[in-house]
């Protein structure tokens, strides 16, 4: 159903009563990062347009906008009403000011939820640097609106509430994206959560890899606001082959591939630019006195290539990750073996096991992926070895859909956020490489 509304959205008197910015920069020179108060009065609501939403009948706010350059989300909004009757409360954002575009396309637009009188509502918006949003609002019966505040969180340059920076490494240069905790105390040190993408995040925009499938993303839009889970929130972007400087793979033999062990995707290899580089980095945060960074409560994920990934930055620093949560990889032959059929792998698989099995791991994928083979014969040789190691399997689930039901699922997250280092035992095989010459910006 089209949307359209009983008054132009131009010819409108909207009185909006007061905005107010607060400000959480959580270091000298921070862009801004926080959130942005409006707040309606009932004279202001009564002279909003009325319009269909789907089948209901509802008046829309004046539109709600960020400059080029800020993304919004996190709408949180608390209606004061009084008489008899319900109010109900969708909310359309976008990423152009397009009204009709978000109300005729389900993903835009919030599904209309009940409100209490002074209560608050949480949105928040899974689209991509969101800059425009409108409220519906529906009263029902004999209700009067004595006023409505909106707050929503804005970022400039952010994507998904993250930064955007650059490390330089052995002559070439890593992006990443760095999120800081939602109420950022530096009295307090944080959990640090490093995201690795999939094979879809590869390059060097600093967007790519901030993609669906990464716990970076269910950080921000579901986590932000959960105190359990404060944390700084780290992306690296997987580099392109051509882009790894010498004597790195592939211009060097570090990090080469080795068959038939690790003959694919080597660019994400224990001993590969990308994988030391980004080591190399979270050793340069942990000693950035602007931040507070717990040092025994690193946390890796990563899925798909990332899920690959586990296993080689596990290698690579067995003593720096307090516990992994691995998705749709695979730990050793290329991406779609099963490694139970090859006693030759089973064989190496055994020895690398070795190197990180005093790590706590969840590892899950779906049960309709390819991947899961890898995944399922890593957690067994875990297990006979003795580790903390848990393997979800998800039922009917294809290989992207795994992340959706991990990542979103506050159980599991809440496992990862309690582990740390300090009870685990350090592996005597690590090797971190020196990172004094390295440049933060």
């Amino acid at each position: 159903m089209l949307f359209s509304v009983a008054a132009g959205l131009r010819a409108q008197s909207v009185r909006l009563d007061r905005i107010i910015y607060t400000h959480k920069a959580a270091r000298p020179g921070a862009e801004f990062r926080g959130d942005v108060t409006m707040n309606f009065s009932a004279t202001s609501f009564l002279s909003w347009p009325q319009g269909m939403i789907g089948d209901k009948y509802c008046r829309l706010s004046p539109t709600i906008k960020s400059p080029p350059g800020y993304e919004m989300n996190h709408h949180r909004v608390t209606i004061n009403f009084t008489g008899v009757g319900s109010v109900q409360l969708s909310v359309l954002h976008s990423t152009k000011n397009d009204l009709n575009e978000a109300a005729n396309k389900e993903y835009l637009h919030s599904r209309f939820r009940p409100v209490e009188s002074g209560r608050e509502i949480t949105v928040a918006s899974g689209e991509r640097a969101e800059r425009f949003a409108w409220l519906a609002v529906q009263t029902i019966d004999q209700v009067k609106v004595d006023g409505i505040r909106h707050v929503s969180w804005k970022g400039k340059n952010t994507l998904y509430g993250h930064s955007p920076g650059t490390f330089e490494f052995a002559g070439a240069v890593l992006p990443y994206r760095l999120m800081y905790p939602g109420d950022y105390d530096r009295r307090k040190s944080y959990p640090l959560v490093l995201s690795v993408s999939g094979s879809g995040g590869v390059g060097s925009d600093n967007i790519r890899s901030m993609e669906k499938i990464i716990l970076a993303r269910y950080l921000f839009l579901n986590y932000f606001y959960d105190q359990r889970f404060e944390c700084f929130s780290l992306v690296p972007q997987i580099p392109p082959k051509n882009a790894i400087p010498h004597p790195y793979w592939p211009k060097g033999d570090l990090g080469k591939p080795t068959p038939p062990y690790h003959p694919g995707c080597p660019v994400v290899n224990e001993q590969g630019w990308y994988v030391q580089a980004t080591i190399a980095l979270i050793n340069e945060l942990a000693k950035d006195d602007r931040i507070n960074i717990d040092k025994n409560r690193i946390y890796y994920s990563g899925f798909s290539y990332g899920g690959k990934g586990c296993w080689e930055f596990l290698k690579a620093a067995p003593n720096l990750f307090a516990a992994a949560m691995c998705g749709a990889g695979w730990p050793i032959g290329p991406p779609y073996s099963d490694p139970s059929t090859s006693p030759q792998l089973l064989t190496r698989l055994k020895l690398e096991v070795q190197r990180y099995k005093h790590v706590p791991i969840h590892i899950f994928a779906g049960e309709q992926d390819a991947m899961r083979f890898g995944s399922r014969a890593v957690h067994a040789e875990l297990l006979t070895q003795g580790a903390d190691s848990t393997y979800i399997e998800f039922p009917e689930t294809s290989h992207v859909g795994a992340a959706a039901k991990a990542w979103g699922n506050r159980a599991y997250i809440k496992w990862l956020f309690a582990q740390n280092r300090s009870n685990t035992q350090d592996s005597p095989d690590v090797t971190l490489r020196d990172s004094r010459n390295e440049k933060t910006n």
